[in-house]
């Protein structure tokens, strides 16, 4: 089993100038973090109406594909997929890089995180913010006990894969939750919001194992058969259709709620509605199943990646339009009431990012860059060769 996986060389420009262009992603959210604590979140463009911008969209778009990272480890060990159980170890640890990505930026967008042990200290078990502490938590535990025990104790691994595929679900509908249970915030509030989190993780988990493998293999010079591709691509397309039948769903279930004509109005033809039709449904779901349904691109590596990018920008979409759009819509404090007040009241909030905001995010993408990077270069964790079994093929091209 060792002499199927190798560590990367390492040694090429290349490598040095991806590992230099993450540190330096990593360097500029540090300063944008130094430069906000010191001067304030005022000099970002968050308001009092807008109080989760861009950094929180990067935050919560990494953790969610950190979840659905482990597609793979969870095809070959819950699945018993087993062409897939070579790419185990690549699953396990980017979901963990992933994650450490994402809380970066969630613990340095907080306001003050010198403050985020009193926080553990008072805890308020009522709140989603309070659970998901033991979720990420416990997710980045059970990952490592997973890939521990793919190096080391394989008798262990169904156990522990089964572990950290039970959590990865529990936790992105947490993440889902802390949105879909305000009632206040008419955008957010719908149960069908932590499903919507769990099918969108699978998506972008998929579609960022699916460039990464490409690119990996490719610049290191490695082969990898097109019929894992190809079977990643059938994957991809089975989870998009299920994000697609959520967002109907959703929309049709509201929709036959006259409580809801307003709201769901609005997101379709209101202020953020570009980003709901060109982000969330193009560019995100319809588009890249287009281009994997056609019979030519659906088949050609080039395709499969255009798709994939689709995926992963359509995940930050979404991601934005939940956060952005749900706080801009006016608040409803007390449902079934009528109020008024001198101070926005039944306004749209306004948002517009500074690049102090976008320095942070990225600096979250660099964190998760530098350590895949040295990962891949210090741990046995691709095969020198993918390859599917031999007589194998997959059961459906478009």
């Amino acid at each position: 089993m060792i002499d199927e996986f190798a560590a990367i060389k390492g040694d090429s420009q290349g490598y040095w100038k991806l590992l230099l262009g993450m540190g330096a992603l990593l360097m500029l959210g540090g300063l944008a973090f130094i430069y906000i604590e010191v001067n304030g979140h005022g000099v970002t463009g968050m308001n009092n109406t807008v109080v989760w911008g861009l950094p929180h969209i990067f935050a919560i778009s990494l953790l969610v594909m950190a979840s659905g990272s482990l597609n793979l480890g969870s095809m070959s060990t819950i699945f018993a997929v087993k062409h897939f159980k070579q790419f185990g170890r690549f699953s396990a640890f980017l979901a963990i890089v992933m994650l450490a990505g994402g809380l970066a930026v969630l613990v340095l967008d907080l306001g003050r995180p010198d403050r985020m042990l009193l926080v553990m200290m008072h805890m308020n078990f009522r709140s989603m913010f309070t659970w998901n502490v033991f979720l990420y938590s416990g997710f980045t535990v059970l990952c490592f006990l997973y890939l521990w025990s793919m190096f080391q104790y394989p008798q262990f691994t169904k156990v522990a894969g089964s572990a950290a595929f039970a959590w990865r679900f529990v936790l992105t509908t947490g993440t889902g939750s802390i949105f879909g249970v305000i009632h206040a915030r008419e955008v957010f509030h719908s149960a069908i919001t932590a499903p919507t989190f769990v099918a969108i993780s699978l998506t972008s988990g998929t579609a960022l194992s699916i460039l990464l493998l490409l690119t990996t293999f490719r610049l290191t010079e490695r082969e990898l058969d097109l019929r894992l591709l190809h079977a990643l691509r059938n994957a991809l397309i089975f989870f998009l259709l299920l994000v697609l039948y959520l967002l109907i769903v959703e929309k049709f279930t509201k929709f036959y709620s006259p409580a809801f004509y307003d709201v769901e109005s609005w997101i379709l033809t209101g202020s953020y509605a570009w980003l709901y039709w060109g982000g969330v449904v193009l560019l995100g779901v319809v588009g890249p199943l287009l281009i994997l349904f056609n019979s030519h691109w659906g088949n050609q590596i080039g395709g499969i990646a255009l798709a994939s990018v689709m995926v992963v920008v359509g995940l930050f979409c979404f991601v934005g339009f939940v956060l952005i759009a749900g706080q801009a819509y006016p608040m409803n404090m007390f449902p079934g009431y009528e109020m008024s007040s001198v101070f926005q009241d039944g306004m749209e909030g306004s948002y517009t990012p500074t690049l102090w905001e976008l320095m942070l995010g990225l600096g979250g993408v660099g964190v998760s860059g530098v350590l895949y990077l040295l990962g891949i270069r210090f741990f046995r964790l691709l095969p020198k060769k993918a390859t599917a079994p031999q007589g194998w093929d997959v059961a459906w091209h478009p």
